[in-house]
């Protein structure tokens, strides 16, 4: 426990709809001692309970708006009169600044996926939210769940690369990583077509990118979604 509270510290925010000044929770990085990293990037530390996805989103204990640090900074009228109607005047006030549960993690993502959807967030923030969503199941140990959200993450990511606004939602996502990633989330879902097809886009990007990672992960992952199709095509047959 005291590692926990040395790993953690307050963070101040000022809230993007009511300008409610309140403090949340974040990970001091050098607390962390990552075991995994998962094929979409999903990384297991050694304290779980640090993980700092469970202390992503920001929601306002005065007005419910919660948010990341990717939303847009400011809101637009339009933005905060739906704010002001779906969120804040149905709001019962709730303290999400002191140390989260995983539980209290999936309420704040789904807080914040509402507001996104609501306030028509760039395609990148509602996917990255989706995919954070998935992971804290799949730390659950809850496959449907977190199936049901990656298949959102990856509508949301496809739309992301389509508008070309990943840049804006994500300073670290490239094209080719989110090529990439598309290509992984359809290979988790068995949709392994698409999977290959995006694998084969990234893989096109061999000589134009410094991401050589990437290039080898996707290389890794199209084989692996070529095996995985043959072996479920073979097994139609014999069914």
């Amino acid at each position: 426990m005291i590692e926990k509270v040395t790993a953690l510290y307050d963070k101040t925010c000022v809230c993007r709809h009511c300008q409610a000044t309140f403090s949340t929770k974040r990970i001091r990085t050098g607390a962390l001692t990552m075991i995994h990293r998962d094929s979409d990037f999903y990384t297991t530390f050694k304290e779980q309970s640090l993980n700092p996805i469970l202390y992503t989103v920001n929601v306002c204990p005065v007005c419910g708006f919660a948010f990341t640090d990717q939303f847009t900074s400011k809101l637009a009228p339009w933005q905060k009169q739906a704010v002001e109607e779906h969120i804040s005047m149905k709001w019962q006030p709730k303290d999400f600044g002191s140390i989260r549960k995983v539980q209290e993690a999936i309420v704040s993502y789904k807080l914040a996926i509402y507001a996104a959807e609501l306030t028509d967030q760039p395609h990148s923030v509602k996917a990255g939210l989706y995919l954070r969503l998935a992971w804290l199941y799949r730390y659950m140990d809850n496959l449907p769940e977190e199936l049901r959200f990656i298949a959102m993450a990856v509508d949301e990511y496809e739309e992301s690369y389509i508008h070309s606004d990943y840049a804006r939602g994500d300073k670290e996502m490239s094209e080719v990583r989110l090529l990439y990633l598309i290509g992984e989330l359809y290979r988790r879902l068995e949709k392994f077509e698409l999977a290959i097809k995006y694998f084969g886009k990234a893989l096109a990007f061999r000589n134009h990118t410094i991401e050589s990672g990437i290039i080898r992960m996707a290389q890794d992952q199209w084989q692996l979604a070529r095996e995985e199709f043959k072996e479920k095509k073979s097994e139609q047959k014999i069914g």
